[in-house]
């Protein structure tokens, strides 16, 4: 599911293949202006879905060459086009295979891992009010209304300064994942996951609960919003 928000364009991105075995999932958020931002996070999707595609892995190193891809080609596309000169997109990538899930992150979209109906792992921002949450400036509840939210340490294209990878951990049917982009995350809760996890039949049901909590908080010319749910 991805969603313009209160803008007029959408700089959003999601997609998901399965191959050998392996299921791969991708969420991005472009920034850069429309063309820019829209363009960078396809880019950022479609690369990480073709490599993942050419040649599939459940490994460090796989995840990895997939995410320096679509660094690659983000850099590559805006030396092309002056334009697009700063264009670039963060991006989450989960790894399921079986009973084992491995996943990475740049930038401040987010993967939210679940058990049992409760968070129990949240990947890192690269974001300057993640640092200051790090730096014990802040409380880890206000990196969502912080000034320094926005203002990225990481990102495929312009700099990319950092890699978050996750362990390979074992997953069982008590296991969820949320991928979202920071348009969603600032105004669904920890607790608003947990809670409308535990009133929900099944993962459609979920993420619609919570699309209506997002809609309802959100004020009118809020960021575009992107979610993928999986549940185990």
């Amino acid at each position: 599911m991805s969603k313009e928000g209160g803008r007029e364009y959408n700089e959003d991105a999601v997609g998901k293949t399965r191959k050998k075995g392996i299921v791969c999932v991708v969420v991005a958020d472009g920034l850069g202006g429309h063309a820019g931002g829209s363009l960078a996070s396809k880019l950022a999707v479609d690369t990480v879905l073709d490599e993942f595609t050419n040649d599939p892995g459940f490994s460090k190193e796989h995840i990895e060459k997939y995410i320096n891809a679509a660094n690659d080609a983000i850099v590559s596309r805006a030396m092309n086009d002056p334009e697009l000169l700063y264009m670039s997109s963060t991006v989450v990538v989960l790894l399921i295979k079986g009973r084992r899930a491995i996943w990475a992150n740049v930038g401040d979209s987010r993967i939210y891992r679940l058990c049992e109906g409760i968070v129990a792992e949240v990947s890192e921002d690269h974001s300057v009010a993640f640092l200051d949450f790090v730096n014990g400036v802040t409380e880890y509840s206000d990196i969502r209304t912080s000034p320094n939210q926005n203002k990225l340490t990481s990102a495929l294209g312009v700099v990319m300064d950092g890699m978050n990878i996750s362990e390979k951990i074992h997953i069982n049917a008590s296991t969820s994942f949320l991928l979202c982009t920071d348009g969603f995350w600032e105004y669904v809760t920890e607790e608003d996951m947990e809670n409308t996890f535990k009133d929900s039949d099944d993962g459609e049901r979920w993420l619609e609960k919570m699309i209506a909590i997002r809609e309802a908080k959100a004020p009118q010319n809020s960021d575009n919003y992107t979610a993928a749910v999986i549940v185990i």
